[in-house]
């Protein structure tokens, strides 16, 4: 249980916090896939890409673990990024924004490597803070319940 811990504060402090890559090698199984609501689906080779592009857009990324739980082979990381945008990324100009990023991610180890996670983060917000996506409350509120359209009913 310690040595999952242990890699699973890794991966996060060291490769998104430190940038180091090249640790990914050394705690994942050749066939390991990342699963992402923004990214997609990744192989080593994609997540080290994506880390090498937060990391570019994102110098002064901080990354730390709120909580951390194993079971079995099995860790539930909850983690927090932040970072002041100093590069274009999804068409937004760099102006200095500060943007910050939070998640859980579920991962699988098998002889204590990493085989396999899957993060949920909230993207939405991201791009909000990014000026993509407006906030929800801007489109808008029912003020009466005459503003909800009627639905037939059978």
């Amino acid at each position: 249980m310690a040595n999952l811990k242990q890699a699973a504060r890794r991966l996060v402090e060291e490769v998104y916090g430190q940038g180091r890559v090249e640790v990914l090698d050394e705690l994942c199984h050749p066939g390991y896939v990342g699963h992402d609501p923004l990214v997609g689906d990744a192989d080593l080779s994609g997540v080290k890409a994506y880390v090498r592009l937060l990391r570019a857009c994102f110098p002064n990324l901080e990354a730390r673990i709120l909580g951390l739980y194993v079971d079995g082979d099995t860790t539930i990381t909850w983690w927090r990024m932040e970072g002041n945008l100093a590069r274009r990324l999804l068409d937004v100009e760099p102006r200095g924004q500060r943007v910050r990023m939070e998640g859980i991610t579920l991962s699988q180890f098998e002889d204590g490597k990493l085989v396999e996670d899957m993060s949920e983060w909230d993207t939405f917000g991201y791009l909000q803070q990014l000026g993509l996506v407006q906030p929800l409350g801007s489109l808008g509120r029912p003020s009466e319940a005459g503003d909800i359209p009627e639905t037939s009913q059978a």
